[in-house]
Order: C-alpha cells, then sequence, then structure tokens
C-alpha cells in the first residue's frame, strides 16, 4: 500500500508539471483512438440497422401476424383484429391482402394489337389505406400524384421499381412498364379477371417490399381476387413500446390467437443473414478501428519512454533514496490510466452526447438505407476495456525498461 501511495503521488506530480499542450495532445490522440472503435465500427452496422429500422417503421412493425406454414391465410383474421383491438398496448395494425398479377400500360395507345404489350407481373397488396398509413406511415414516401382516398375506387399506387424511370437507375434488375405517371390508366390482370385502375400516385422507398408492390383498397381487392372469406395474409402491428413486444406477443399466444396464425416479434421475423451481415460488418469496423487501437498504443509507448528517458537521472536519483522500482514504474502508469480515462471520457460524451443524437436526426443517406450510428453501450463499454488494458500495458513497459537499469549508471547518466 505505501508503494502504491508514493506511485501515486510520484504520478499526480508528473501530470501536474507536465506541458499542458502535450498533455492535451495526449488526450486528443486517446479521444480519437476511442472514437474510431466506436463510431467506424458504428457506422458500418448502422448500414444494416438503419435498413431494419426502416422495415420495422415502415413495413412490418412491431409484431407480425401470418399464416401458418400450413396455410394460404391466417385463419379467422376477424377474431385476432377483435382480440388486438381490446389491447391498451397496441397503438395500431394493418390488415393486409396479398397477391400477384399482371399490370399492362399504355394499352390505350397501342396500335399492333399483334406486338408485345407493355407487361409486367406485378405484387398486388388490399390495404385499409388509412389504417396502413398510420401504421406505416405509407403516404410519406409518394414521390408523384397523391396517396389513396377512402372514397374513391378504381386507383392504385405503384411502387418505383415497377416504372422504367426509376428503375433504369438500377440497370436491367426489374421488369418495368414504360412512361407511367399519376392519372395514367392500366390494367391489372389477376388470372381471367381485369379491371382498369387510375394511377392515384407513385411510391419510393428505401424498403424494396415497398417498390416491389402496387397497392389498391382492400374491398377492391377482394372482389378481383375473390377473396370473400376476409382471411388477411399479414397483419402488422405496432405497439406503444417497442420492447415490450415480447410480452405483447405471449399475451396473444395466451389468448389462443396462435391457434390461427404465426405470431411473431419483429426480430423474430428477420431474416437470419440481416444478422450475419450485422456481425461482419460490427468485426470488420473493429479491425479497422484496431489500426488505431495499435497507433495509439505506439504513440503512448513512445511519449512515457521518451518521458522516462529524459527523467533517468531523477529516476536513478529516486531508486537511490529508496523509492522502490514499482513505486515509480507505478506512477508512469498512472499518466496512461489518466490519458486513458480522460480520453475514452471525452470520446464518450462526444459519441453519445453528439454523434448518436445527431445520426438519429440526420441519418447518412445510402441507397437502401438511412445510415445511424449504433453504440451499443455493452459494446462500448467492452471496446474501452480493450483501449485502457492496452495503454496500461504502453504506459508499463518503457517505465519497466528505464527502471531496470543500474541506479549508479542512471545518475552518472552513463549508458
Amino acid at each position: 500500500m505505501r508503494t502504491f501511495r508514493i506511485g501515486f503521488l510520484l504520478g499526480f506530480r508528473q501530470i501536474q508539471r507536465a506541458s499542458i499542450w502535450t498533455t492535451t495532445l495526449i488526450i486528443f490522440v486517446m479521444m480519437l483512438t476511442f472514437l474510431n472503435l466506436i463510431a467506424v465500427s458504428g457506422v458500418l452496422v448502422g448500414l444494416i440497422a438503419g435498413a431494419e429500422k426502416a422495415v420495422r417503421e415502415n413495413t412490418y412493425g412491431d409484431l407480425v401476424i401470418s399464416p401458418h406454414s400450413e396455410e394460404d391465410h391466417i385463419l379467422n383474421t376477424q377474431t385476432i383484429v377483435r382480440e388486438i383491438s381490446t389491447y391498451p398496448e397496441i397503438t395500431t395494425y394493418s390488415v393486409r391482402y396479398n397477391g400477384t398479377g399482371e399490370l399492362e400500360a399504355n394499352f390505350k395507345e397501342r396500335r399492333d394489337l399483334k406486338g408485345d404489350a407493355d407487361v409486367t407481373g406485378v405484387k398486388v397488396t388490399g390495404i385499409d389505406t388509412q389504417k396502413e398509413d398510420t401504421t406505416t406511415n405509407l403516404s410519406d414516401f409518394i414521390v408523384e400524384g397523391e396517396y389513396l382516398d377512402p372514397n374513391e375506387e378504381g386507383k392504385i399506387l405503384i411502387g418505383a421499381y415497377y416504372l422504367s424511370q426509376y428503375a433504369e437507375l438500377y440497370g436491367d434488375i426489374f421488369e418495368t412498364v414504360e412512361d407511367v405517371h399519376p392519372g395514367d390508366t392500366v390494367r391489372l390482370t389477376v388470372g381471367e379477371i381485369s379491371k382498369e385502375f387510375t394511377v392515384k400516385g407513385i411510391i419510393q422507398s428505401k424498403v424494396d417490399d415497398t417498390n416491389l408492390n402496387t397497392y389498391i383498397p382492400e374491398r377492391e381487392f377482394r372482389r378481383l381476387f375473390g377473396r370473400i372469406d376476409q382471411n388477411a395474409d399479414v397483419i402488422a402491428i405496432k405497439i406503444n413500446n417497442p420492447a415490450d413486444n415480447i410480452k405483447i406477443k405471449e399475451s396473444l399466444l395466451n389468448s389462443g390467437l396462435g391457434d390461427y396464425a404465426k405470431i411473431q416479434t419483429f426480430e423474430e421475423s428477420t431474416p437470419k443473414f440481416l444478422a450475419d451481415i450485422k456481425k461482419t460488418f460490427n468485426l470488420l469496423g473493429t479491425f479497422i478501428g484496431s489500426i488505431g487501437l495499435v497507433v495509439a498504443s505506439i504513440t503512448i509507448f513512445i511519449i512515457i519512454f521518451i518521458n522516462a528517458l529524459s527523467r533517468r537521472r531523477n529516476i536513478g536519483i529516486l531508486k537511490g533514496i529508496g523509492i522502490s522500482e514499482r513505486a515509480i514504474e507505478i506512477a508512469y502508469v498512472l499518466q496512461a490510466t489518466f490519458y486513458a480515462l480522460a480520453g475514452s471520457l471525452l470520446g464518450a460524451l462526444l459519441t453519445y452526447g453528439f454523434l448518436v443524437p445527431y445520426f438519429d436526426a440526420n441519418p447518412i443517406q445510402f441507397p437502401f438505407s438511412d445510415g445511424i450510428l449504433v453504440a451499443d453501450p455493452i459494446e462500448t463499454l467492452y471496446k474501452f476495456g480493450i483501449l485502457f488494458i492496452t495503454t496500461l500495458i504502453a504506459g508499463f513497459l518503457p517505465a519497466w525498461l528505464i527502471t531496470r537499469q543500474n541506479t549508479l549508471n542512471s545518475i552518472l547518466g552513463r549508458k
């Protein structure tokens, strides 16, 4: 304990007498190293997290109800709807009917009836227009035209990837129709039944499921597809506190709704490959950040080594008057501890006080997602531990090398 107190006193005095500019520079380097460890992997993981967030908020919600694998549709949909309507924790929900059809455009302008028609296969979703907009904010993604009016019929919303003027940005990946805009008439064919619709709006989102979809009112969907039983294909549910989705799911299952459909949290419905991509990006970011960690460790080593070397005579005198080598080593380790703690604290304040809120409010605009900065506190604490231990080692080694030299040689300046 006495050795530690002496080492603490020596280290404290060294920090007090150190140049303010040198100390500031070292702390700044440690702060940048901390940010490099956290921010690089945070942005890479944020690419996928941003995409997940968009899918959750604008497509599936916090809970997803879908048919059992052996069923084509959700059984007793109206019973399920009545039950979930009684939960005060559930903010809103959207009942959807899914199908596929053939969309034909420019058929009125076609002169050669024997020529190829301007058609493409499409996914068709029947929705309660008001419920869908409340649940997924679908109207926010209208880039041309207007959102569906619940009092109108014969109107359709078309996803951007079905239209050549939008899909051409991605090459020839998607089958499209040409030159379709709001106000144009298109023909939707399902089996032997065809119906003409007026294009009410064009939808473009960073969620592919929205871009590769067409939307019509559910009453028209059921007539067109002959779905008289009202059994839906998907029910997307939003709840007040998304963290409670497991508890709400269990409650729904306990009420017997699991007999009619599969009930999943958003996390359970997310494809496994997305989770694997997040882990890969996190590892990649950590690897890149570790380069900065090595640079910072070398920097600390050099600074403390030069400091200890310049004080070699003083270290020799301290040893000569009875100060133990261990106390001197503790003094230099204390310096490294101060630099690591100060830099990491500033880095954490900058991360959670500015960077995370800033990127939440101003996401990085990537083609497939609104990238955010993901900084999980547990992961941050783990990386701080690595930075802290590495810095302590970088501070201990030069002190250990200097204090191991002969005391008399150190005092006289001999090699």
